[in-house]
């Protein structure tokens, strides 16, 4: 008689609910983990991104300033005034520069052409913080909306008429910056303003600081001065601005000799004593 053998079906056990609730956490927190990674990774990708074009956008003013002021002339010429050349305070500065002649003027012109107007080779150049002089931010802040350049093409021409609007220009230069600061070294100390007007009176080094925050009171109105004096912190206080960009320029035109140092002690004592034309 034969065999009967009789077949069952393997025993499979189902997933219970404490099982299930557990594998579904899992899969939400690994999902988390995930997701956080992928958000931190852009955010710090934004991050970086900004804080390039904040650096190469302060490195471009930086480096505009750096070039103009590299080109003041340092030799006394007739007619042009030395007081002229480089007339500067912690938050603006006026300086004459050299300056390339514009494209028009490097063309062939036909005999029966319309020229163009003569063009001086020397440019007056302004830069200063705008800030406000009549409203606040809500915390009671100066109000600052950009560095403002001051461009005059035209210096004691006859030829060129300065009513043209585009022989003075005023850009609101650099929106997004709210701090300018200007330092300047006689080749022995640094001060904080600068009104030479003998002999050849460039200084011989001139920081140049930007920052995006925008300035506070006190630093408007020196009151920062008293605690940071320039005397033991020649190049503005040791507290961390990772908003600020500086940059040390030097002047090829100044003298040497150390001229401008000894017409700062002749100015200071001309001042002091009350004499006359600084003699």
């Amino acid at each position: 008689m034969p065999v009967r053998r009789s077949w069952h079906r393997p025993f499979r056990r189902g997933l219970t609910l404490l099982e299930l609730v557990v594998a579904i956490s899992l899969i939400i927190m690994i999902l988390g983990a995930i997701l956080t990674f992928y958000w931190q990774t852009a955010e710090t990708r934004d991050q970086v991104a900004r804080l390039a074009d904040r650096t190469q956008l302060a490195r471009q003013v930086l480096e505009r300033m750096a070039a103009e002021l590299r080109g003041c002339p340092g030799v006394r010429q007739l007619g042009f005034p030395a007081a002229q050349r480089i007339s500067g305070t912690r938050r603006s500065i006026t300086f004459i520069t050299t300056a390339l002649p514009e494209e028009s003027h490097y063309r062939f012109y036909g005999e029966f052409d319309k020229l163009p107007p003569g063009q001086h080779d020397l440019r007056e150049i302004s830069y200063e913080l705008w800030v406000d002089p009549h409203k606040t931010t809500d915390a009671g802040e100066p109000l600052v909306g950009g560095i403002i350049r001051t461009e005059k093409r035209t210096l004691n021409q006859l030829v060129i008429d300065e009513r043209e609007p585009l022989q003075i220009r005023h850009d609101l230069w650099a929106p997004e910056l709210g701090y300018l600061e200007f330092r300047y070294f006689d080749g022995v100390e640094w001060t904080t303003t600068w009104d030479l007007t003998e002999g050849n009176p460039l200084p011989y080094l001139i920081q140049i600081t930007v920052g995006f925050d925008s300035i506070a009171r006190d630093e408007l109105e020196d009151k920062d001065l008293t605690v940071y004096p320039i005397e033991e912190y020649p190049l503005g206080d040791d507290q961390p601005h990772p908003d600020r960009y500086r940059m040390m320029v030097r002047i090829p035109a100044a003298d040497r000799m150390f001229s401008t140092r000894l017409q700062r002690i002749a100015k200071e004592f001309s001042e002091q004593f009350g004499l006359e034309g600084g003699k």
